[in-house]
């Protein structure tokens, strides 16, 4: 399968002539096709019958192509044709797949609007380059790429056309050995390729960049168990991520700034909001103290991953007992020169608490029980 790195791109590739995979039409895909494009002219006018009819050939052809090599595949075609933006869909068992439709490939790489890659509802497991030669009968299948690798080549700012809400990505970057996408769709989890999301809130569906955990199922973390030196997955060592951790033990001019070395306990955990915030890590620090009366004091900190400054906006808040009627709540809000946001309370033993991260309509949940 193709390995192909990220921001060290040798020549020899970039200079390598693609061989695309001919898949040749039949008189019923094309007649399909024109039914297809007919069908719609009424909804999406004329101006638009010729991209439909191209996306209803390369849709078919591809359908015969995957047929071919594996006839027991589930294929599940879109019925929404996109065909102001050249793209059309389709699931292959639990993938959505995006077909990149060109008629004339004239130059050395495709342009493609940045909303097929940050908006949830257009992002695809998969990125297959299609051109149809309507005259010849013909379809070329010039290659593949997977979404991350396709949203990691969208960071290189060489890659960025003169549109702002668009990409330009070379041709040889997307991998030509057809046979590596059929593996992939066969033995590949869809989890292990992370697409953005939609998120609703308050009965609204909100376009987010994360990858968003189903919260019901999570399992409470218990800080209990710290004591005795277990931690849950993801948590690590507050010391051992403070090397990588900018400006850790400096904090500068921050809001609510507290001393943290009486609390002898403290996990790190490191997050993202994906696209929202270009994959800029940030920290999730939670500290522990024993107090007088037998409760414990509890420390979060949210600090950045690398940077100097937390994003303006950045939002800590912490709800106690949020599970009961007595449930109360507590929020700051990161500033523009902020590179650390805080908050400190103390509760009893087998309370619980919620803590939330959120910028703009994105939140990352963390439950606790003491």
């Amino acid at each position: 399968m193709s390995n192909s790195s990220i921001y060290l791109i040798d020549a020899p590739k970039m200079r390598r002539k693609l061989s695309p995979k001919v898949v040749w039409l039949e008189p019923e895909h094309l007649h399909e096709a024109r039914v297809i494009s007919e069908n719609n002219l009424r909804k999406l006018g004329e101006i638009n019958e010729w991209k439909i009819y191209l996306n209803a050939l390369a849709l078919l052809g591809f359908e015969k192509y995957l047929k071919e090599r594996n006839p027991n595949i589930k294929i599940k075609p879109y019925n929404s044709a996109n065909a102001i933006d050249g793209v059309c869909y389709l699931s292959v068992g639990e993938f959505r797949l995006c077909l990149i439709i060109v008629d004339n490939l004239i130059d050395d790489f495709v342009t493609l609007p940045a909303k097929l890659i940050t908006s949830a509802k257009m992002a695809a497991h998969f990125y297959v380059l299609v051109e149809v030669l309507e005259e010849e009968e013909q379809l070329n299948i010039h290659g593949f790429l997977r979404y991350d690798e396709l949203f990691k080549y969208s960071q290189i700012l060489d890659f960025k056309s003169q549109s702002e809400d668009s990409y330009n990505f070379p041709l040889p970057l997307f991998d030509t050995e057809l046979n590596n996408l059929l593996l992939y769709i066969r033995f590949l989890e869809p989890s292990a390729i992370k697409l953005p999301v939609a998120v609703t809130t308050n009965s609204t569906v909100i376009e987010t960049v994360i990858q968003v955990k189903n919260q019901a199922d999570k399992a409470l973390i218990n800080l209990g168990k710290w004591w005795d030196g277990i931690f849950e997955e993801g948590w690590q060592s507050t010391a051992s991520v403070g090397s990588i951790i900018s400006n850790n033990w400096a904090w500068g001019s921050v809001r609510s700034q507290k001393e943290s070395n009486n609390f002898f306990i403290s996990q790190t955990k490191l997050f993202n909001f994906g696209l929202l915030l270009q994959n800029k890590f940030l920290a999730l620090i939670v500290s522990l103290k024993k107090e007088e009366n037998e409760e414990q004091g509890v420390l979060v900190r949210v600090l950045p991953h690398q940077e100097e400054h937390l994003p303006s906006g950045l939002k800590l808040k912490i709800t106690l007992n949020y599970n009961t009627a007595d449930s109360i709540s507590q929020e700051v809000s990161a500033r523009q020169t902020d590179n650390l946001i805080q908050l400190e309370f103390s509760e009893a033993p087998n309370k619980q608490f919620k803590v939330e991260v959120s910028y703009q309509d994105a939140v990352v949940t963390e439950e606790f029980i003491l």
